[in-house]
């Protein structure tokens, strides 16, 4: 444990490194922040911080550094978060209150503004389509061979995908009315449940139908992949820590990559609180040097998905933590909306 001096000098170290990106010094910290202490105190305060591991001296002649720990510490005694501006309050706003878009677009300008907002690069992880039950499935016919399929989900989810098939000369609105009247309501297991058993009395009907109900099945599967939404990694380009294009080409190999992207956020999912990881935190080598703030968002008390932010550990958390927590608690009442 630590005592009120160490305390209140660490929280001060890492602040002051979060706002310059400078090694900090005794006399910088006493010349800024009114601990109430001599130099030379809060000198051998920081060297007792250091011995203790929450914070790194990268050259005997420099100020020190906080360490992952350090970090941890301060993100852990984070008691006030800044607002946001009135101008970033009203981009939100506007931002949520078109409910009228479709679920994919609803969420890439849910990570263009957090992106925008925190400068770090922003992700999000839309609901799951198995676990959405359908709504609404629209067929349009294009031509004899080829339909249009539209599937509307419980949640808001519009998925659309152009479906090759046998040629079909009959009522393609007659399979549209069977294939709603048998499938609403179900999620993908059930749909796979029922698909051997669904048939028309016309041959050449039930075979179509059964032809779109398995691509129905393969729209669910595939979108599953395309969970992921990512906006401003170019943000990184600006942060001192990413100079070396190693790091950067490292981190982003690992964000580029849905799949890990995915398994990062599902962690998420899993709790409703914000979750805060710092570099070491992250199981992810790729990871190790940034920072990865996360919250889930919810419909009707229920997860549907997790957005975050990635940043360098040297990040401005009151600020980031404020943010995501407002953005996933907007877009939690969007879904409400867009749902209805």
């Amino acid at each position: 444990m630590l005592d009120a001096r160490k305390k209140a000098i660490l929280y001060v170290a890492v602040q002051e490194y979060i706002l310059t990106a400078e090694p900090v010094s005794s006399q910088k910290l006493v010349e800024k922040y009114q601990l109430g202490v001599s130099s030379a105190t809060v000198r051998n305060e920081l060297a007792t911080l250091e011995v203790l591991g929450y914070l790194h001296q990268p050259h005997t002649s420099a100020g020190r550094i906080p360490t992952d720990m350090g970090y941890r510490y301060y993100v852990d005694g984070i008691t006030d978060k800044p607002g946001l501006t009135h101008q970033e309050e009203n981009s939100i706003v506007k931002l949520f209150s078109s409910i009228n878009m479709e679920m994919e677009e609803l969420m890439k300008e849910t990570t263009h503004i957090l992106s925008d907002v925190t400068s770090y690069i922003a992700v999000a992880l839309a609901p799951s389509f198995k676990k959405s039950m359908l709504k609404h499935i629209d067929l349009v016919s294009l031509s004899p061979r080829h339909v249009l399929v539209v599937l509307i989900t419980d949640k808001g989810q519009v998925l659309k995908r152009t479906v090759s098939m046998e040629p079909f000369a009959g009522d393609i609105g007659e399979i549209e009315r069977f294939l709603n009247e048998k499938l609403q309501g179900l999620d993908s297991i059930g749909i796979s449940a029922l698909k051997d058993t669904l048939t028309l009395p016309d041959r050449d009907a039930s075979r179509t139908a059964s032809t779109l109900i398995n691509a129905i099945l393969d729209i669910i599967e595939s979108d599953e992949r395309e969970r992921v939404f990512l906006s401003g990694t170019a943000s990184i380009y600006g942060q001192p820590e990413f100079e070396e294009l190693s790091k950067v080409h490292s981190l982003l190999n690992a964000i580029e990559q849905g799949y890990r992207l995915m398994q990062w956020l599902e962690d998420s999912v899993r709790t409703r609180k914000v979750l805060v990881r710092i570099g070491s935190e992250n199981t992810d080598d790729d990871m190790r040097g940034c920072s990865i703030i996360t919250s889930s968002y919810q419909l009707d008390s229920e997860t549907q998905g997790t957005l975050g932010i990635i940043g360098p550990t040297r990040m401005n958390y009151s600020r980031a933590i404020s943010v995501v927590e407002l953005i996933s608690d907007k877009l939690s009442k969007a879904l409400v909306e867009l749902r209805s």
